[in-house]
């Protein structure tokens, strides 16, 4: 037997197993009459190998070519796909989506796991996350037939449901796992190495956690840098500019802005330069430099028009949250109707819901109603949701009400959520 031979019959197990559980065969239907049942386990598990006898009839049983081999060049054509929808590509993405759904069958076992994998990533980048989570939950099943590199895709994908349902927590329990499997897999890139310490840095700075967010950006940053990648560049130094903000180191968080804006002004990327004003906007609102963070997020708005409702809902809650801050209440008011005309009947939408209910308290000074309001409806949502400037914002406000008020035993309370949170 040759040595090609030899490779793939090791590998066929995974391929045998696949195809069993594709015509929804026990292991005891499939070998009835071929091998025992213990024999059959023990070639899906790629513990023994088989004769090409064995295979000859398994194969007729399942209806497939065991022998048949990969098509490397439709293979070659789905990465080049995975890496338009991982670069945002929406329209690259959809041609090469459409050119290769047709090639894919179930007769080729790497070919339509990668297809599987990768239609779950076009989906994220199409925001039909049902549709996601769909698609990874049929590849639940033949997970013990993943090589290491479809391990890989398999929990980093996982990972960004989990980050977009705001469970960070499990985002990072997955990137983890797809991290592992990263280090052992010897033909994956260094821009993939970028991504997942990139996805890391993000999931750690939506639990606050700075310093290991700062750690993982950098590393993906130099990768980024090394491979001429301006665009995850510039979107590095917008998460560091994020992290040196959290814990006051302005300067730095304005030089990484900058720094940023450059590579997004060269390109005339707008979304990105609409991130960069919206996050100078924060920057200026935490040193209490109001009025020049309107104008940042004025500009972040005006630079929004052709980006997700999403996004125009975060720069109008910061405008109205900056025009209450000078006192300019007829101002707010008008940005907070306009978000209100913006809002839809989705989960996705709820925080913007909340937010404005509880800013529509603060600028009718209705105090009772906006207590009453944050402690059934907002608190518990911003918590489970890892919202801990919001939960900061809304609770510092309150607690200067009621001490204002002389009603300590409130304001103590509202002190201590703060603390908390702090802490």
């Amino acid at each position: 037997m040759t040595v090609e031979q030899r490779i793939h019959i090791m590998d066929v197990g995974s391929k045998i197993k696949f195809f069993r559980l594709r015509r929804n065969f026990t292991q005891e239907e499939l070998a009835q009459g071929i091998i025992s049942v213990s024999y059959l386990s023990k070639i899906e598990n790629n513990i023994t190998t088989p004769s090409l006898e064995v295979l000859k009839l398994l194969s007729e049983r399942l209806e497939v070519d065991l022998f048949e081999q990969e098509n490397e060049s439709l293979l070659q054509q789905m990465f080049n796909w995975y890496y338009s929808v991982r670069d945002g590509n929406a329209e690259q993405s959809r041609i090469l989506f459409q050119k290769l759904e047709p090639l894919i069958t179930t007769q080729s076992l790497t070919t339509y796991i990668y297809f599987s994998l990768f239609k779950a990533r076009y989906f994220i980048l199409l925001r039909k996350f049902d549709e996601v989570e769909l698609e990874l939950s049929n590849l639940e099943q033949y997970q013990a037939t993943f090589d290491l590199k479809m391990t890989y895709f398999y929990y980093k994908f996982q990972s960004i449901i989990f980050y977009i349902k705001d469970n960070f927590h499990d985002s990072i329990e997955k990137l983890k796992e797809a991290e592992k499997a990263l280090h052992h897999s010897t033909d994956l890139d260094q821009t993939e190495k970028a991504d997942i310490y990139y996805l890391l840095g993000l999931a750690y700075s939506q639990l606050m956690r700075v310093p290991i967010s700062i750690i993982y950006t950098k590393e993906s940053l130099l990768i980024y840098q090394s491979t001429y990648n301006y665009t995850r560049s510039a979107e590095c130094q917008i998460l560091l500019g994020i992290s040196y903000r959290r814990i006051g180191e302005y300067d730095k968080a304005e030089e990484s802005y900058i720094l940023a804006w450059k590579i997004a002004e060269l390109s005339n990327n707008q979304v990105l330069q609409a991130t960069i004003c919206h996050n100078l906007g924060k920057l200026f609102s935490d040193q209490k430099q109001h009025e020049k963070a309107l104008v940042q997020f004025q500009k972040s708005y005006i630079l929004k028009e052709n980006v997700s409702v999403l996004s125009k809902l975060n720069t109008i809650f910061s405008i109205v949250d900056e025009y209450y801050q000078l006192g300019d209440l007829e101002h707010s008011f008008n940005w907070l109707e306009l978000g209100r005309t913006l809002l839809e009947e989705k989960e996705e939408y709820k925080k913007y819901s909340i937010s404005f209910h509880l800013m529509n308290y603060l600028l009718t000074k209705e105090y009772e109603q906006l207590d009453t309001y944050f402690l059934e409806i907002a608190l518990p949502y911003y918590r489970k949701h890892h919202m801990k400037e919001l939960i900061l914002k809304f609770s510092e406000r309150l607690a200067l009400h009621f001490e204002q008020c002389f009603k300590y035993k409130k304001a103590s309370y509202y002190y201590s959520v703060c603390y908390k949170e702090i802490k």
